[in-house]
C-alpha cells in the first residue's frame, strides 16, 4: 500500500490533534444552534429552553454581547451562521475520513476564529460592570480565552502541516526544521 493510502486510512483515534478538532466541532454545533444563533430563529419556532438558557447565561456571566452588543457584533454572528456552521458541518465527516483539505480549511477557520475572538475579548475586558469572577478563567475570560486558544493552536498546527507538505513537494526545509515527511 502506498504512503498516501496509509495516511488516508489512519483512524481518528491515532490522530490526536484531529481528534481534539473533532470534539471541538461536535461541541460547536449545538452551541451555535442552541445558543449563539438563536436570535435568527422566528420566535414561534424557538424552543423555550433556548430562551431560558440565554437568560441564565446573561444573568450568570453578564455577557453584553447577548443583551447589548456593539454594532459590529452582528457581523460576527452572521459570519458564524454563513461560515462557521457550514464549515463545521463539513469538518466533522472530513476529519473522520482524514480529508487532505483539512489543514487548509482549518487554517482559515482558526485564523478567523482567533482574530474575531480576540476582538471580542478586548471588548469584554473594557466592560467595567464585570466582576473579577466574570472576567476570569471561570467566567467569560475562560470561555472566550479557551475558544481563542483552540483557534491559535489550530492556526499553528495547520500552518506547520501545510508547510511540511510544501517542503516535501518543493524539496525545501520546512519552517519547523523537521525533515519533511
Amino acid at each position: 500500500m502506498d504512503k498516501k493510502m496509509e495516511e488516508k486510512k489512519k483512524s481518528i483515534w491515532t490522530r490526536k490533534r484531529d481528534l481534539v478538532y473533532l470534539v471541538f466541532f461536535v461541541v460547536h454545533v449545538p452551541v451555535m444552534l442552541c445558543f449563539d444563533l438563536t436570535h435568527y430563529y422566528p420566535t414561534s419556532l424557538k424552543p423555550t429552553f433556548m430562551t431560558s438558557l440565554r437568560e441564565w447565561y446573561i444573568a450568570t456571566y453578564n455577557d453584553r454581547f447577548f443583551y447589548n452588543p456593539p454594532p459590529w457584533f452582528a457581523l460576527l454572528t452572521l459570519l458564524e451562521l454563513t461560515y462557521h456552521l457550514p464549515l463545521t458541518l463539513w469538518a466533522i465527516p472530513a476529519l473522520l475520513r482524514n480529508d487532505a483539505r483539512i489543514p487548509l480549511a482549518l487554517l482559515v477557520f482558526g485564523l478567523e476564529t482567533s482574530v474575531s475572538t480576540l476582538v471580542c475579548m478586548a471588548e469584554m475586558w473594557s466592560w467595567e460592570e464585570l466582576s473579577a469572577a466574570q472576567r476570569g478563567v471561570g467566567g467569560l475570560g475562560g470561555m472566550y480565552g479557551g475558544y481563542a486558544a483552540v483557534g491559535v493552536f489550530m492556526v499553528v498546527d495547520c500552518y506547520l502541516r501545510l508547510d511540511r507538505i510544501l517542503a516535501k513537494q518543493k524539496g525545501i526545509e520546512p519552517v519547523s526544521g523537521k525533515k519533511a515527511l
